[in-house]
């Protein structure tokens, strides 16, 4: 916390390419200056998945125009992105994909990906990042993962001096745990935090770690497995668990694009594919929630937990809590005086239909040109934020309900 008396937060969603929401994002509010004076706003950074490749960039030095290229480059793309090989696919693979169950991309190739264009991320330890953000903040990282065979939570941290760091909880109750640094890179715990399992990557990620016993190997999947794909929270706990008082907290939070669809008996549609639909459930479809839910917020809940924490009365909107991510839904209009939804103005259905049905691994150039559509119309304010909670008919109840409206707060403290 600096002498501004403030304790500020940068907490990035995980989303695969759709991290590409957030490079722009940064360019918007900070113009295209180099990465680590956009650090150097921050005390914590917080990221997962697609946000943690967002947050290295930034430590790498990269300004917002060049954080884009990394996500607009088809090449690079699919060096992070890259097939499994005919060898690589296991029998029974090619049997699951049929009904779009199974793993698509190759782990190994993925960690060769990141090292190459995060060159200088790849070689010093996550502990020694934060000397190279400028300033007087002391800016800190904490990238979430999933510990594959403990089950739980893991997260790497730069600050190992963390009151909230395992072995230093243990030191504190006369345990005795030797506190030493995680051997682990920067792009070593990216690679941790990108590893979406099931329906997108073949084997949890592996980092080895030296200790005093010899090389010891441990297994990683994405943080959304253990609830963090939107890691606002963990970053909210942290800062609390280190002594800083809930008002001081001041948070910018962005997405990476969230659908939302309101129910199919709440009024009519247009379409029925811009209404959920109520079909019953079966054995694949299960499996299919299943994969894609754990890759949500969990819807909301993250940004509201944090949100009740830190705005405990909870007003309509704080200008120290700015969530800011792009809303798909569809509007309501009134069509012979009957309430409808109906495809939003600036788009065709087939493209909002495209648009509903992107997963997080969307690598096409077609793909893309989509994410950024969405993307342009809500930094113009052409389409709605995703408020911090709403209600059923996907009005704003609490946040701020377009780009512009939540960067007219963030001015009041982000310089």
């Amino acid at each position: 916390m600096n002498a501004d008396g403030k304790y500020k937060i940068l907490s990035l969603d995980g989303g695969g390419a759709w991290a590409l929401v957030q490079a722009k994002a940064l360019h918007a509010i900070f113009g295209d200056i180099p990465g680590r004076e956009i650090l150097a706003h921050f005390d914590l950074v917080v990221a997962n998945s697609g946000g943690s490749i967002v947050a290295a960039g930034l430590a790498e030095n990269f300004k917002p125009s060049e954080l884009e290229q990394l996500f607009l480059n088809e090449v690079i793309r699919k060096s992070i992105f890259s097939n499994l090989g005919f060898t690589e696919r296991p029998a029974m693979n090619w049997v699951t994909r049929f009904f779009n169950i199974g793993p698509k991309y190759s782990t190994a190739d993925k960690y060769e990906g990141l090292k190459s264009v995060l060159p200088k991320l790849s070689k010093i330890p996550l502990t020694e990042v934060p000397a190279l953000i400028p300033g007087e903040r002391s800016t800190q990282f904490l990238i979430t993962a999933y510990d594959y065979y403990r089950n739980r939570a893991r997260f790497f941290r730069s600050n190992m001096a963390s009151t909230a760091k395992t072995a230093n909880l243990a030191n504190r109750r006369k345990r005795s745990v030797p506190r030493t640094p995680d051997p682990v890179t920067f792009v070593q715990a990216i690679h941790a935090a990108t590893n979406a399992p099931v329906n997108y990557f073949d084997k949890p990620a592996k980092i080895e770690f030296k200790t005093a016993k010899g090389i010891v190997e441990r297994h990683f999947w994405d943080g959304a497995v253990a609830g963090y794909n939107n890691p606002v929270l963990a970053g909210v706990i942290e800062a609390i668990s280190n002594g800083v008082s809930t008002d001081k907290i001041h948070i910018l939070s962005i997405g990476t694009g969230i659908k939302y669809l309101p129910k199919q008996d709440v009024f009519q549609s247009a379409y029925e594919e811009l209404v959920i639909r109520f079909d019953k459930p079966t054995f694949v479809k299960d499996i299919i929630k299943m994969t894609s839910s754990i890759l949500s917020d969990p819807p909301d809940a993250a940004s509201y937990s944090s949100y009740a924490i830190v705005e405990p009365s909870l007003p309509t909107k704080s200008p120290r809590f700015v969530r800011l991510c792009p809303v798909i839904q569809p509007s309501l209009t009134v069509q012979e005086n009957i309430p409808t939804w109906d495809v939003p103005e600036g788009f065709s259905f087939p493209e909002f239909r495209d648009l509903l049905n992107l997963e997080m691994d969307a690598i096409s150039d077609k793909d893309i040109k989509l994410i950024e559509k969405i993307t342009d119309m809500w930094l113009e304010d052409q389409t709605l934020n995703q408020p911090i909670r709403n209600d059923k008919y996907l009005r704003c109840l609490l946040g701020h309900n377009t780009f512009g409206e939540g960067l007219i707060d963030l001015a009041k403290w982000i310089n």
